[in-house]
């Protein structure tokens, strides 16, 4: 029976902060893995082109295998801080609900197709018609917040915080009921800290230099016969908690379609509140599409044979929005135009990324009826200077 996880605490007035709750344990600010050990052996790693890097007599790793080396300690250093972490949710009753992964889960829900689950990697991620959307390396409750976690070995946290946007966005949407916060889990001299968003609360632990442990764990790795220590009620499976129901593609039409009701784009749909979530979520939504000869008059350069040119608005950063074309050439092959007053910036998108997978979808609702006159695009480009959602 699915958990109905209800916040206790309503409103915006907290008798007791989350943020003065959560304090580092002095486990996992030192890496302490004397209680956990045995559970890292457990995990499923990517070994393979770190096991020859591992076994080399040469202690120091050479610059072309360095990343190699980082992603796998990466790797490492999760399942450490999530094997202490569920140490922490033990004994520290302010956390109502821990969600299980890794070895500790049952995983019954592979053949689940839109929610919150276990992935093939034994990850927590949301899914939405069998495509991940989010992935998140830990989630917990208290009685009125759902913190999700994000833990780094990297010194540079820009990319980092470029992520937080959209798992934010994504669990506002999921669960309207709770504040949702970020816990960073990072290593010693990481820097960036202070551009972190105020729902972040920010643990420092020393960085993981156990260079046996890794070796033991990528040969000495165990398969089986792995039962929980963690059966308190607190612990459950990611399948189990009741959210809101949000399906990627079908939101992505219906925001298209409800900003096309009165013929025109209308920009105030795209101000409200909820739609700045989803401009989180998604980065851009779709508005219309431009004739091929009339987009050829905006980017004369442009040499590719032209399938199908969808118009967006984009958000560019925190502030500015944008309105950016995705081209489809009869090729198979997507760009990303954006012009500028300064430049035409043309850049090619992944095959296998989620524009691409937008762009097959949204090619079903490409109709006389949304197509966009050029002189409007320049009208709506101009109106975008000082669009605002609401936060």
């Amino acid at each position: 029976m699915s958990l109905d996880i209800i916040p206790k605490i309503k409103g915006f007035e907290r008798k007791l902060s989350d943020l003065q709750q959560l304090k580092i344990s002095n486990e996992i600010k030192n890496l302490d893995t004397t209680k956990i050990k045995e559970h890292l052996f457990f995990y499923k790693y990517d070994s393979r082109n770190v096991k020859p890097l591992l076994k080399s007599e040469n202690k120091e790793i050479p610059l072309e295998d360095i990343a190699t080396y980082n992603s796998f300690k990466g790797e490492v250093f999760e399942n450490i801080i999530y094997e202490l972490l569920l140490e922490y949710a033990l004994h520290n009753d302010f956390i109502t609900k821990f969600v299980l992964k890794g070895p500790h889960q049952n995983r019954i829900d592979k053949f689940y197709k839109t929610g919150l689950m276990i992935d093939k990697k034994l990850q927590i991620a949301y899914k939405s018609n069998y495509k991940d959307i989010s992935e998140f390396d830990a989630l917990f409750f208290t009685n009125d917040a759902l913190y999700f976690v994000e833990m780094s070995t990297s010194k540079k946290t820009v990319s980092l915080n470029k992520r937080l946007e959209k798992k934010y966005a994504l669990l506002k949407v999921l669960f309207p009921k709770f504040h949702i916060r970020a816990l960073i889990i990072l290593t010693q001299g990481t820097v960036g800290l202070k551009r972190f968003p105020q729902y972040c609360t920010i643990w420092i632990t020393k960085d993981l230099n156990d260079d046996e442990l890794l070796k033991q764990l990528v040969f000495n790795r165990k398969k089986r016969n792995f039962k929980t220590p963690y059966t308190h009620e607190k612990f459950i499976e990611a399948y189990t908690i009741r959210h809101s129901k949000f399906i990627y593609f079908q939101t992505l039409e219906w925001i298209f379609k409800k900003s096309r009701e009165k013929g025109f784009v209308d920009l105030n749909f795209f101000k409200s509140k909820k739609l700045s979530l989803y401009f989180g979520i998604y980065t851009k939504l779709y508005i219309g599409f431009l004739d091929i000869d009339e987009f050829l008059k905006l980017v004369p350069s442009y040499s590719d044979y032209i399938l199908n040119v969808f118009v967006t608005i984009e958000k560019i950063n925190t502030k500015d929005f944008d309105l950016v074309f995705y081209v489809k050439n009869q090729n198979g092959k997507l760009k990303r135009v954006r012009i500028t007053t300064k430049e035409t910036s043309i850049k090619d998108k992944e095959l296998d990324g989620f524009t691409n997978a937008e762009v097959r979808f949204m090619k079903y609702l490409v109709k006389p009826e949304y197509f966009l006159e050029l002189d409007y695009i320049k009208q709506l480009k101009e109106s975008l200077k000082s669009f605002k959602p609401l936060s």
